[in-house]
């Protein structure tokens, strides 16, 4: 079963067969044992901001009648990307995706932007993590790291849910974040929404009061 909740994608294919056609499915999945593939923990965080960067649609949108020197430009960053994304759809797979994705030599079934795209998708849900879960102000966790310690995560996850280390490898940080506010929901303070509709609601009433005050 394809869990999409933890960013698990999958691309179907059809296969022309002699007698009749089939279909192949690449299931791609961000686990931590899959994204220790793309390297150590500061390369996993420089590949993610490779894909987030927007260096080439930037220069695009500037430049209306690009000269060489932009145009290189521009084709540096996408391949860049290209490069980074093949690489992450690649460790996300366990089959043989070069059909899909191309290589240096030669086209793949599916288009550039979109192998981006996916690969982005995949960095999302499997090193930030993509989902929605009650963070109070006080907890929220604001700073910034050049690595990203895959092993840190797994022993936590050992550790706090009482996982064997298969089981750990195979969480994507979204389903890890998900297991951890289950079993430790963070209920002490407001979150940041709670705290900014409290501070419009008595705003408001300010306002209200000195509406009529004035009257």
């Amino acid at each position: 079963m394809i869990r999409t909740d933890i960013g698990e994608i999958v691309i179907s294919i059809k296969k022309n067969g002699s007698l009749s056609t089939k279909k192949i499915d690449y299931v791609f999945t961000p686990s931590f044992e899959n994204l220790s593939k793309l390297g150590e923990p500061h390369e996993i965080v420089n590949a993610y901001a490779v894909l987030l960067s927007n260096d080439a649609y930037n220069a695009i949108t500037r430049f209306k009648e690009p000269n060489q020197y932009v145009i290189n430009y521009i084709n540096e960053k996408i391949t860049l990307q290209l490069e980074v994304a093949r690489k992450v759809l690649t460790c996300c797979c366990s089959n043989d995706v070069t059909q899909l994705i191309g290589s240096k030599t030669k086209k793949g079934l599916i288009k550039i932007q979109n192998i981006i795209m996916i690969a982005r998708c995949l960095l999302d849900y499997g090193v930030v993590g993509k989902v929605k879960v009650r963070v109070s102000q006080r907890n929220e966790n604001k700073s910034y790291s050049s690595e990203f310690k895959i092993t840190d995560y797994i022993n936590n996850a050992r550790i706090h849910l009482g996982l064997s280390l298969d089981e750990a490898k195979n969480l994507t940080m979204t389903e890890y974040i998900m297991l951890m506010a289950n079993k430790y929901p963070d209920k002490e303070g407001f979150t940041r929404e709670e705290y900014d509709k409290v501070l419009a609601n008595y705003e408001k009433k300010r306002q209200e009061r000195l509406a009529k005050a004035t009257e």
